[in-house]
């Protein structure tokens, strides 16, 4: 019943794992080759939610790459509710698989990357910090903020889905930054800009870690600094767009 899905999420890591796979096999080649020389530096200590935050990145990519699941079962949206199954059950389970995708999303870049330290005979100096734990919590948060959201403006129309996912790029990495920097002495504009700053899943990475992204331009903001709190938001943001989702899909007319 949900094998269309399975597919694919199946094509959707075929084309994840090459990139990743090709990244990792020239990495290899290039640092092990006969003759190449390798900095190692003086083997200090990496903090383990700095590798949770790069790696995590490639799970937020893939995140919003699949996030238009229920938008392209719209094409065919007539077949697909002859299925002997409540829409929103169809639904939820469509997510769920999509969530669990992400995970193994997280896993796979993770374990190439310990990978390339263990080539080094360097796993050692990968040590837990007192901040892995949360950076966790709030990577996954903004993966699914991310994913929830694009479902939520997608999923009760048909097409153009692809679209959206660039432009909320554009508009997270780009358009709202610039905007927070260019009004932080606008009053009244700033504030407008803060509040569609909330819906900027890539806002929230900013001091999660040792990774500064989004609103990092010393303007003030909404989102809180405290990683907790960054944490909460996202993933309240992802369950209110998957809910969206789920009942524009059901109200979707044929």
């Amino acid at each position: 019943m949900y094998y269309i899905e399975l597919l694919r999420l199946r094509r959707s890591f075929i084309i994840y794992g090459g990139i990743l796979g090709s990244l990792f096999l020239l990495s290899m080649i290039t640092t092990h080759w006969p003759g190449a020389i390798v900095n190692k530096g003086d083997s200090g200590t990496i903090p383990l939610s700095v590798l949770l935050s790069i790696v995590g990145f490639c799970a937020i990519i893939f995140a919003t790459a699949i996030g238009t699941s229920l938008n392209r079962e719209n094409d065919g949206v007539e077949m697909v509710w002859t299925k002997p199954i409540a829409r929103e059950r169809l639904a939820v389970m469509y997510i769920a698989l999509d969530l669990a995708a992400i995970i193994v999303a997280f896993l796979v870049p993770l374990a190439l990357a310990v990978l390339i330290f263990a080539s080094f005979g360097l796993t050692k100096v990968i040590q837990p910090d007192d901040k892995w734990i949360s950076v966790l919590i709030l990577t996954f948060g903004i993966a699914f903020m991310w994913y929830g959201l694009l479902q939520g403006l997608t999923s009760w129309q048909s097409g153009r889905g692809g679209i959206v996912v660039a432009v909320s790029w554009a508009a997270a990495a780009v358009v709202l930054p610039l905007l927070m920097a260019a009004t932080a002495r606008s009053p009244g504009l700033h504030e407008v800009v803060m509040v569609l700053n909330l819906l900027n899943p890539l806002a929230y990475l900013s001091s999660s870690a040792h990774v500064q992204i989004g609103v990092a331009t010393g303007a003030p903001t909404l989102i809180p600094h405290d990683v907790w709190a960054r944490a909460a938001m996202t993933w309240g943001f992802g369950i209110l767009g998957s809910l969206a989702a789920i009942v524009g899909w059901k109200r979707l007319e044929v």
